[in-house]
């Protein structure tokens, strides 16, 4: 695993803060992470993306704290909320859920947190890129990365892995005892609203981590499918620790139309 870039940055970022907080998020207003848009050229050739079996799956809102494949019964309920939240694309709903930061350079290691080459501190939501490198945004910039990470599927959207609508892949388990986080890895195929450019395939994880016995999104890690393949040899098992377990009863289906499933009420949660 060691070989794998991705992994470590998604495990232990920053250790001593880990320990007390755990949470990182999106670019800021000098920095702009390593995530491209689609349409958007990544600067790195790749080949295409290969056809893989993702297993089991669910992009109906359907989620319960019963069928999550982790035996934590707290980070389970919030973690079937997030993947309601996700599949009925509920942005604010994820904001909810997501935990501020407030965190001084000196602490961090500045080569995954390009922001501190000009700050002192680095307050905000956390959301890391392909690369391993986290940016931590305002309350407000957070907001409009989640409108667009969470709400801008793209109906007409297909490839080999089914259509645009969000599939909740499973949960992917990170360590163990009380420094223990767990990603909801998903993909979706996402189109900028205001661009004439084509949409293309997202892949990314909330990662939940525990605070003060609180559950809550420490971190929000995504880029294309595309981007993920260049440091990870089958990003759909190794992307944050692997070993991705599907919710039980999940539907094998990648995309039964949204349409066709009753959502399961979204509880309201105070925002941070």
């Amino acid at each position: 695993m060691a070989s794998n870039p991705y992994v470590p940055a998604v495990r232990r970022p920053v250790p001593a803060l880990l320990a007390l907080s755990a949470a990182i998020s999106l670019a800021g207003c000098a920095y702009e992470p390593e995530i491209e848009r689609p349409g958007a050229a990544s600067g790195d050739s790749a080949p295409p993306a290969p056809a893989a079996s993702t297993g089991p799956v669910s992009s109906a809102p359907t989620f319960t704290p019963d069928g999550c494949p982790v035996d934590d019964p707290a980070m389970c309920e919030q973690a079937a909320f997030l993947a309601n939240a996700l599949v009925l694309s509920e942005s604010d709903a994820v904001f909810d859920l997501s935990r501020r930061v407030s965190w001084s350079c000196d602490e961090l290691q500045r080569e995954l947190f390009p922001q501190c080459e000009d700050r002192a501190r680095l307050a905000g939501y956390v959301i890391g890129n392909h690369r391993g490198e986290f940016f931590v945004d305002t309350p407000a910039d957070y907001r409009g990365a989640l409108g667009f990470f969470v709400e801008a599927v793209d109906e007409e959207y297909s490839d080999e892995l089914g259509g645009p609508q969000m599939q909740i892949l499973g949960i992917s388990s990170c360590g163990e005892g009380p420094g223990a986080s767990y990603h909801v890895v998903y993909l979706v195929g996402l189109g900028d609203p205001e661009s004439t450019l084509p949409a293309d395939r997202f892949l990314g994880t909330y990662e939940l981590t525990k605070a003060k016995g609180e559950w809550a999104v420490g971190a929000t890690y995504v880029g294309l499918l595309t981007d993920w393949e260049l440091v990870l040899d089958d990003p759909l098992t190794e992307i944050a620790c692997g070993d991705i377990l599907p919710w039980v009863g999940a539907a094998a289906n990648l995309n039964p139309p949204q349409s066709e499933s009753q959502p399961t009420p979204i509880p309201a949660t105070g925002s941070s």
